[in-house]
């Protein structure tokens, strides 16, 4: 009897050490003789881990919610925000800072210490830390076998944002990369429409760059709290990044590095004033559906002053502005005005409930799928295009001011 008891505990004694050796755990990883790294780690037995970087909005409680499903997949997760235990700004401009390093000696840090291969990711900007840490770690482990390639969420990649109608510059990584990718972008988020161009800069040494669109959502991670769409998509994205994993495997990291060029970043094309128009002034047809089901048409611009603001009701600054629009459009009335606002990739239920709380006084329409925005070329929101008399686009802002402002007020009385 004593010996069964004996077995029993010691059997016992053994799941227990082993499911916390499968629990999850924070470690400090040293990546220089004065700097350790903070590690949330997710522990799984498989041959793979995912080094996965803080976007500049930090870590959110779906990352963690799909590190857990990750870890169901046989992948080990590790994450880490590098700007925080740096003790920089939590921010898109401290991520532009870093230059790779400490990610390239994450890399070599977990693959020394767990033997898997390793798999970097990020969200949003934080794709500009992955990147540039694959790129650092080129240079320090040509021939290592520890790296597979990068994974990427809803990429973020611009140096800086343009004024508006021009197209965004992109960082010197985008053009300097030749590692395997696989991206995951959200199909109703706002940098869509540079989509294409980044994949073009991605790809211009031949290297795999692999895209999925995630339906119904415009990051998988940007909100706080999860809603029912990112879980959902999450669960059904788990078992596919473990299939491009094996995709990406197929292929070799280069030896070497792609040579990077230096740009200023310190360039900002957001707007707070009302600025010249600096790209194609022909203003596109609108044919869209109002919050309340009534089609809208405007083939000709001509005869008056038609304001057209691009905005969200999840985008505080355009949320903001709406007060000052609304007086814009009183300031106007008698005279040949006309202002359209049109919503992004949002549901008729959510416009109509917003409006219930806050009041809109002028048309809110409808683009659905947030093609019409593309057709803009409107990379950030708000942004709102003035029209001129003679049909021409003459203004633009790619910001939320104050619409109201009697500087801005005679400034569009003044095309009359």
């Amino acid at each position: 009897m004593k010996k069964i008891f004996i077995f029993l505990a010691l059997f016992f004694n053994g799941i227990l050490i082993s499911n916390l050796c499968l629990a999850e755990s924070e470690i400090s990883v040293p990546v220089s003789p004065e700097i350790d790294i903070s590690v949330e780690r997710f522990a799984s037995s498989g041959d793979y881990l995912i080094l996965w970087l803080a976007p500049e909005y930090g870590l959110r409680k779906n990352h963690r919610f799909m590190a857990r499903q990750l870890t169901e997949q046989k992948i080990e997760i590790w994450l880490s925000n590098i700007v925080e235990s740096l003790y920089l700004p939590q921010s898109t401009n401290s991520l532009k800072q870093l230059d790779g390093k400490y990610v390239a000696a994450l890399i070599n840090y977990a693959h020394k210490t767990t033997g898997k291969k390793i798999i970097i990711a990020g969200d949003s900007y934080a794709a500009l830390n992955v990147l540039n840490g694959a790129h650092q770690w080129q240079q320090k482990h040509q021939k290592s076998p520890a790296l597979i390639g990068a994974i990427l969420f809803t990429p973020s990649i611009y140096a800086f944002i343009p004024s508006l109608g021009l197209p965004p510059e992109f960082m010197p990584i985008a053009s300097a990369t030749n590692i395997p990718i696989m991206i995951y972008q959200a199909q109703k988020s706002g940098n869509l429409t540079q989509f294409k161009h980044l994949i073009e800069q991605l790809q211009q040494h031949d290297n795999p760059v692999y895209s999925k669109m995630v339906p119904n959502v415009r990051s998988l991670f940007y909100t706080e709290d999860p809603t029912e769409e990112m879980i959902n998509n999450i669960k059904l994205l788990s078992p596919n990044i473990r299939k491009m994993i094996a995709v990406l495997e197929k292929y070799d990291i280069p030896d070497k590095p792609i040579p990077m060029k230096r740009i200023k970043i310190n360039n900002n094309g957001i707007d707070n004033s009302i600025k010249a128009f600096k790209g194609n002034d022909a203003p596109n047809a609108i044919k869209l559906v109002d919050a309340y089901g009534n089609t809208f048409n405007k083939n000709d611009f001509k005869g008056q002053i038609t304001v057209v603001n691009f905005w969200a009701t999840w985008c505080p600054p355009c949320v903001q502005e709406i007060p000052s629009l609304n007086r814009l459009k009183r300031e106007m009335t008698g005279l040949p005005f006309e202002l359209i606002s049109i919503n992004y990739a949002e549901d008729k239920e959510t416009i109509l409930d917003f409006m219930e709380k806050v009041d809109v006084e002028f048309p809110v329409l409808l683009d659905h799928n947030g093609k019409f925005a593309k057709k803009w070329q409107v990379i950030t929101y708000p942004s709102t295009f003035i029209i001129d008399p003679s049909g021409k686009i003459k203004y633009g802002v790619n910001a939320a001011i104050e619409w109201d402002d009697p500087e801005f007020i005679n400034k569009i009385k003044s095309l009359l």
